[in-house]
């Protein structure tokens, strides 16, 4: 999984991330890298502290999976760059 920094991501002035943190997720049905949109830094701390699942979605096939345990690694650590926090 790849995250991108990029256009979609704004910082504010303590710091913190606002937009979304874009990514890429391998379609469990077709096997192509997809690109996904990206959550928000709070919606997705909120999530990965939750444990709930993070998904990814596959407009050819029209499938949605739950990103992989190395993918929410990533994208928690994209979160914490952009000034989130995993601890609450």
């Amino acid at each position: 999984m790849k995250t991108t920094y990029g256009p979609a991501l704004s910082t504010k002035s303590n710091g913190r991330t606002t937009g979304s943190i874009p990514f890429a997720s391998t379609c469990p049905k077709c096997t192509q890298v997809r690109p996904q949109r990206g959550y928000d830094g709070k919606s997705l701390l909120r999530l990965l502290n939750g444990g709930h699942p993070v998904e990814a979605y596959c407009a050819i096939c029209d499938e949605f999976w739950s990103i992989n345990l190395k993918e929410r690694a990533a994208l928690g650590a994209a979160a914490i760059a952009g000034g989130g926090s995993l601890i609450c």
